[in-house]
């Protein structure tokens, strides 16, 4: 009981009787394919099975990830949140292995017609498709076709129905696209209809229907039908997958969703801009899943700023791309010794240093009985005083160094009476 609770769980969801009921309509469709398989031992309707299996798994992930909680745990730091995002993930990656699967096997019905057996067998086969007729082409398409459809429209806003809107147009689509421009240039009329993008699933659901009338239309006349039927279905399976399942392989190797860089740069230099802060570093953004961006990021503040207001303005800057934002402040002072630090307003690269000299000492004599000054200051505050005197008085020789102050006086040679 405790392994179901996550049912009642999802029941309590605004979707999820629907979710349930959708799901054991797929569910039958997959045991009624399967038995139209088991009497008619086609392929492409092997074919439409998986397909089925693949409607039922994206159901059952929907349904699932109603139960789900963002909830932080002490092993998962931001819950449960990418477990839909891999259900959807699997889901698609086991289509596009079925579909290689299947090919490899049309192509060894191709190849080797006989592989399973002897032209007796074989002859055997047709012989007993003939009495089942083709009942199980028409059932199977039915079938299939509801399941993918309930895949596509059963639910709203829920992990799989998200990344058909979101993925990029595989080429089924594109091609479908380019007919459907064809079409409304002869009749405008139907381009509200045709010209958006069409769901991915219904796509695969006519291209699946319309694969199984021709092999039960061709299968008396040409033994090839099936395997070709089924090797076509499996390149549209294929390349309907694959948009799917690098769209959710990007989320889980945590990448800068493409179309929110621009937004995030513009938001980060805005950001740069705000009072104290000297920079924005070690930003890395991702997204978390469908719905939500991470983002974390260290604030380089001067030593006088005002950390709490600098740690608002800037979340509040960032926080309207990004979804759950941690934020570092950090002190000037706080960045290695190879960095410039900034301190009390002035840029230093060893901090403040003087250095006094008062060693030489200069005995020189004048006439006149006046007191010869010479004042010397160099870029770097260093004073020089000279005091001459009629009466062998003595020049003192004081140097001072430092970096806070230049001074440009020059006295030299100037006389006080």
């Amino acid at each position: 009981m405790f392994g179901l609770a996550w049912v009642s769980r999802s029941l309590n969801h605004p979707q999820g009787k629907r979710g349930l009921i959708s799901t054991l309509i797929c569910l039958i469709c997959v045991g009624i394919l399967a038995f139209c398989v088991s009497t008619s031992h086609s392929i492409v309707l092997m074919s439409a099975m998986w397909i089925t299996i693949f409607a039922f798994c994206s159901q059952f992930a929907s349904l699932y990830s109603m139960s789900i909680t963002d909830r932080p745990t002490h092993k998962f730091s931001y819950g449960l949140a990418r477990v839909p995002v891999l259900a959807v993930f699997s889901t698609t990656t086991l289509a596009q292995l079925f579909s290689i699967f299947l090919s490899k096997e049309s192509f060894e019905h191709l190849l080797s017609p006989d592989h399973h057996g002897a032209h007796d067998a074989s002859a055997a086969h047709e012989h007993e498709s003939e009495e089942v007729g083709n009942w199980p082409y028409f059932v199977g398409s039915a079938a299939s076709s509801v399941a993918l459809l309930l895949s596509a429209y059963a639910l709203k806003n829920q992990p799989f129905q998200h990344v058909l809107t979101s993925a990029t147009a595989s080429s089924l689509q594109e091609h479908a696209a380019d007919l459907s421009h064809a079409i409304c240039f002869v009749i405008p009329g139907l381009s509200r209809l045709l010209l958006p993008r069409i769901n991915s699933m219904v796509l695969l659901a006519a291209t699946t229907t319309g694969l199984l009338m021709l092999c039960e239309h061709f299968k008396h006349d040409f033994a090839w039908a099936d395997p070709v039927c089924c090797l076509l279905l499996s390149v549209a399976v294929f390349s309907t997958m694959w948009p799917l399942s690098t769209y959710t392989g990007m989320i889980l190797l945590q990448t800068t969703p493409p179309h929110l860089i621009n937004q995030i740069d513009r938001c980060v230099s805005e950001a740069q801009h705000i009072e104290g802060v000297l920079e924005l570093r070690f930003g890395r953004y991702w997204q978390l899943d469908f719905n939500q961006l991470v983002g974390t990021v260290d604030v380089r503040v001067r030593r006088e700023a005002d950390e709490q207001n600098v740690l608002a303005h800037v979340t509040e800057k960032l926080s309207s791309v990004i979804t759950v934002l941690t934020v570092q402040v950090v002190k000037d002072a706080a960045w290695s010794a190879g960095e410039v630090p900034y301190t009390n307003g002035h840029a230093n690269s060893g901090g403040c240093s003087s250095s006094h000299d008062h060693n030489d000492h200069g005995h020189s004599h004048g006439g006149g009985g006046h007191d010869n000054h010479g004042h010397s200051h160099d870029s770097h505050d260093s004073h020089g005083h000279s005091h001459g005197g009629g009466g062998g008085g003595s020049d003192h020789g004081h140097s001072h160094g430092g970096g806070h102050s230049d001074h440009g006086h020059s006295h030299d040679g100037v006389v006080y009476h």
